[in-house]
């Protein structure tokens, strides 16, 4: 029984530890989002500088994987230039993220495009198909977001930067609410 007594303690505690830090994360949440919202254009480089870097983790990751596959080198050969490629392409995100970062977003501009007229492609041409509308609303809308980002950059960078703003505020708050809801639930 002596057992019970202390992990009811110790579950105690970790209650108390859990409402404080998700207020905590609530708040730097929230303050990194308006601090993401205020300073676009420094919140757009170091966003498209992480993005390089996480770029360069997964091509050593890849380049890694080629070399220990099964078929050595000579079975994974695509894999490895494909981890060689995105290597280089990381580290012209990190030494030029500006550049790079339109870049990223212009592909990203075409990719919405193409996906836009993939789902209304599929939508006209498949008659029994449910949710016809919203698949050709989507649709739409993606083809109409795509060649904006595409054709004007700084606009994708600026939705970018506000869309990722606006979830760190949301998630801040949700954080918030959740740990003093936890706080008032461990009271009673």
């Amino acid at each position: 029984m002596p057992f019970m007594a202390t992990n009811v303690s110790s579950g105690e505690q970790a209650t108390g530890i859990k409402w404080g830090a998700l207020v905590l994360l609530g708040l730097l949440a929230v303050i990194f989002g308006l601090l993401v919202v205020l300073f676009p254009g420094l919140s757009a480089t170091v966003l498209v500088e992480l993005i390089g870097i996480l770029i360069i983790v997964f091509s050593f990751s890849a380049l890694i994987l080629a070399a220990l596959s099964p078929g050595g080198w000579t079975g994974s050969a695509l894999l490895a230039v494909l981890a060689v490629i995105g290597f280089f392409f990381g580290i012209a995100t990190v030494i030029s993220p500006v550049i790079m970062g339109q870049v990223i977003i212009v592909i990203a501009g075409i990719a919405l495009f193409l996906g836009g007229l993939t789902g209304l492609v599929l939508a006209i041409g498949e008659p029994h198909m449910v949710h016809r509308g919203l698949f050709a609303l989507q649709g739409i809308l993606a083809i109409i977001l795509g060649l904006l980002i595409s054709l004007v950059p700084v606009v994708g960078v600026a939705l970018m930067v506000i869309v990722v703003g606006a979830i760190l505020v949301i998630y801040g708050i949700v954080g918030i609410a959740l740990g003093y809801s936890i706080r008032a639930l461990s009271k009673a």
